[in-house]
């Protein structure tokens, strides 16, 4: 299996990911150990109302929800696995790729006016909680508007065009258009201007973009770059 193969692999993304997702958490805990409110993502949120739907032991079925689904996928997936063969090398250099292309999404829209869409007040040059939303951004907006909804309007839009070329960009672009308008909801919601609209529209399509020839670790590390970098920079 080439690098591009594996990186490329879903099975090779959740463990690419998944040390990520347990520092999230970790950050989490302690961060608002004895606090009375915890500060998430808004994707991670939307998850989690699903579950509270069912139960009120969100955190707990939540963590064990992520745990099925992986073992499920495990399972389903297990004639591949006999062949999969995790290269510790091909992971570092998964972080790599993705930190470059978080830095070429910067550089691409340097020439435009970042809209910083946290408040900095909050941050307060709070390195930690400005690594742990950015951490959440990466991997919980990837996980909704790349892998769940690019592959839920594939599948939709499969019976609507026949030209899997248009689906795709129909798919991409739809994705992005929701993904823009997801940073105008919540608590911490910017206020709407056509402009930011448009650079986030922007971003999503390049992420989608990566996500589809890359895979979803990439995406979700680029991501995750390209949000700390925006925050982080004003600080220094």
């Amino acid at each position: 299996m080439t690098y591009f193969q594996y990186s490329k692999n879903l099975l090779s993304s959740l463990l690419f990911i998944f040390p990520l997702f347990v520092l999230y958490e970790f950050i989490a805990y302690f961060k608002f150990y004895n606090s009375s409110y915890q500060i998430r993502n808004t994707a991670d949120i939307i998850f989690r109302d699903i579950i509270s739907v069912f139960t009120e032991q969100i955190t707990l079925i939540y963590s064990v929800t992520i745990l099925i689904i992986i073992i499920s996928y495990l399972y389903f997936k297990s004639s591949e696995m006999k062949l999969f063969k995790f290269k510790i090398y091909y992971t570092i250099l998964m972080y790599f790729e993705g930190f470059f292309y978080g830095i070429l999404l910067v550089v691409f829209l340097n020439g435009f006016y970042f809209f910083n869409y946290i408040n900095n007040i909050i941050f307060n040059n709070d390195y930690i909680l400005s690594f742990y939303l950015c951490l959440g951004a990466g991997i919980f907006e990837e996980l909704l508007f790349r892998l769940v909804l690019i592959n839920l309007f594939i599948f939709i839009f499969k019976y609507i065009l026949k030209d899997i070329n248009y689906i795709v960009l129909l798919s991409m672009i739809v994705s992005s258009l929701l993904f823009s308008s997801f940073h105008y909801i919540g608590s911490l919601a910017d206020n709407f201007t056509l402009y930011s609209f448009t650079i986030r529209f922007i971003a999503g399509i390049y992420l989608c973009i990566l996500y589809y020839f890359r895979g979803i670790g990439i995406s979700m590390f680029s991501h995750f770059v390209y949000d700390f970098l925006l925050i982080t920079t004003p600080l220094l």
